[in-house]
Order: structure tokens, then sequence, then C-alpha cells
């Protein structure tokens, strides 16, 4: 029977090769030239089969890397915001500190219907960059006014360059005298106490021109009757101190926003830079913002001396600054509104000023009206 075959069958002796601990020579070796040929092709197929495969497991791995690293540069740059040589990770278009622009540069945004705006329906939320409104001059007047406006906190003009050795975002108001400076320290260099010498009539009539041309350009830019509200300041955002750290929310001005969520009757916003990027300061570059869930930028304007921005302040132009990591950042920041009752007159007469209105009092008035 079958059963008995099997059980007869005797196994061959082990070859000479099993004794040598080496396994028998091919089978295509035994089979004569024409199956050696066709294992030999067998063989190239499996080894051309491992190479693509090791190499698709290369480029799934690179792949996998670069998504990775994608993600850590998007962690990073959320985080870490304005660190040397940072380059935001989604940026559309970028104008240049070493770009000159020969004429005004336009981007048009649709509005949202209903963002509750005090302007008419079919206002523009275009966002406009210009370079050469004013001219060097105009700029280190205006930087010389500040400077003695924050120096003057303390009573020492020479206060201004220890301050921005220390580090940190400090702001002056030539129209309302206030000053902040980092942590949140509020005080007002038009006070009874203060040096009622500290501008000339010269520096405020510097100061209103340059306040007025602000308000045509944007009047113009955007077809509407405006009005100027406040605050308007300069801000000095410095990067000297690398070990600084912010210790009051009004420090951290890297943060995404939106300008009118601050201040519910802004329209318009407009900053001059009296500063450029990569000669007076690094970081600090200006971002609007339309994916904030992924912080990706689509338009990245960097500072330029004598540059102007313009946009609408309201949901369409999220934007930023990136933080200052080297140097001394300076821009003139001023706000618009179609709401006569907030007009700010620009009054630049060297005395505190609180409440919004033509009628407004010089002194101790409600100060809760500033928003």
């Amino acid at each position: 029977s079958l059963a008995m075959q099997r059980k007869t069958v005797r196994k061959p002796p082990p070859s000479e090769h099993a004794a040598e601990g080496r396994r028998p020579a091919p089978r295509a070796t035994r089979r004569g030239p024409r199956s050696s040929s066709r294992t030999a092709r067998w063989s190239s197929w499996r080894r051309s089969v491992a190479v693509l495969r090791a190499a698709s497991g290369g480029i799934a791995a690179t792949l996998v890397c670069a998504q990775l690293y994608r993600r850590f540069r998007i962690v990073q740059d959320t985080r870490r915001p304005g660190e040397p040589n940072h380059q935001p990770v989604d940026v559309v278009e970028r104008v240049g500190a070493d770009e000159r622009l020969a004429s005004r540069r336009r981007w048009p945004v649709a509005c949202t219907a209903d963002d509750g705006s005090g302007c008419r329906a079919d206002r523009p939320c275009d966002r406009v960059v210009r370079d050469d409104f004013v001219d060097a001059a105009t700029v280190d007047a205006l930087l010389s006014i500040a400077a003695r406006g924050m120096g003057a906190r303390s009573g020492a003009e020479e206060e201004a360059t220890s301050t921005a050795a220390a580090g940190g975002p400090t702001i002056f108001d030539a129209n309302s005298g206030y000053v902040m400076a980092p942590g949140a320290k509020l005080a007002n260099v038009y006070g009874d106490d203060r040096d009622g010498d500290l501008f000339a009539p010269g520096d405020f009539a510097l100061y209103r021109g340059v306040i007025r041309a602000l308000k045509a350009e944007v009047e113009e830019v955007f077809g509407l009757p405006l009005y100027f509200t406040a605050p308007t300041f300069v801000a000095r955002l410095s990067g000297l101190n690398t070990s600084w750290q912010p210790t009051a929310p009004h420090d951290e001005y890297w943060h995404v926003h939106v300008d009118r969520d601050n201040t519910a009757h802004y329209e318009y916003s407009g900053l001059l830079y009296l500063s450029t990027f990569g000669v007076d300061f690094d970081g600090g570059v200006f971002e609007f913002v339309e994916d904030r869930a992924n912080d990706a930028a689509v338009l990245r304007v960097e500072p330029r001396r004598g540059r102007l921005v313009l946009f609408a302040s309201t949901s369409e132009n999220a934007h930023r600054v990136r933080r200052v990591v080297a140097g001394v950042r300076h821009a003139l920041s001023f706000w618009f509104t179609c709401d006569p009752l907030k007009e700010f007159p620009d009054f630049l007469d060297g005395k505190m000023h609180l409440r919004y209105g033509p009628a407004s009092s010089s002194s101790g008035g409600d100060a809760s009206r500033e928003d």
C-alpha cells in the first residue's frame, strides 16, 4: 500500500555539501543551460523588486520626514515668532525692505457685509502699501519727538536709550501725552509736574502736518470721509536685550489680532514706518494672516523708512508684527473712524486730553470714553 511504501522509503544519505554545512547547488545548475538562463532572469527580477521596495521605502520615509519637519516649523513659528532669519511658512507675497515702490500697490479685499461697520455698505477693505510718504528729514524729526516723549516718562531724555536697551515695547502719543512702557507702565508727560518746554511749537506743527497728510491719503485711497481718532502713537519695539521677557499682555505685541476687536469704532488702520528692516532691526516684519488656524500669512511687508501701510480695521485684515530680535524698530500707528462722535482732534498743544469730540476737555475728563 501507499502507507507501506512511505514507511519503506529511505532518505538519501547526506551529501558532501550538507556535511560541510553548505547549501546544495541551485537546481538550475542541474537542469542545463536553458534553466540557468531562466533562473538568472528570475534572480534579476527579484533583485529589482528589492531595490524598488527599498526606494519606495526611502521615498515614503522622506515624505514623512518632510511632513514632520513642516509641522515642526509651524509649531516653531507659532511659539517663537520673530527669531533670527525667520521665514514664515505660508507667505504668498512679500514686499521687501530693499524694494522701492514707484507708486501705490493695492490688494483688493472683499468686505464682510455684516461686520457692524459705521461706514457705507460698499466701503473697500483693501490693503495698500506706498513708499516715500514722508522724507528723511520728517522721519528724523518724528523719531526725535518720540525719543523725548518716551524719555520724559522719567524726567530725562537719556531714559529713552536705557529703556530701549532694556528691551520690549514702548509707545508715546504726542497728542494726548501718554507713554506706556514695558510692563504696561502708564504715565503722561503733560501733567502739572512735567516740563512745559518738552516740545517746541515747530515739533507740534510737524506732527500735525503728518497726521493731516495721513488723513488726506486714507480718504483718497478708500474714498470715504473719515475722522481722526485716538490714539495715535509712535511704537518703539526693542530687541537690544535678548533676555527680555514680557510681564504684561501689552508686552506681547506679536500675536495675530484684528484692530476692530480691540476698539469697536476703528474703521481704517495705518502704519508709517520710521526704520528699516535689516538695517535698523531684525524680526519685526508685518504680516496679514487669513488662515489663523494654520498660522498662514498671505502678505508680508518689511518695514522701510517712509513706507506707509493702510488697511481696513475689520476682520478681513487680521495681522501681526513678528517679534523684534535685534536692533530697534519704530513705527507711527494711527486709526480713523466713520463715527463723528469718536473723533479725537489733533490738539498737539502740550496738554493732556482724555475725551473724544470737538469739545474735549484738556484735563480731568472722563477717560472711560477712550475705550
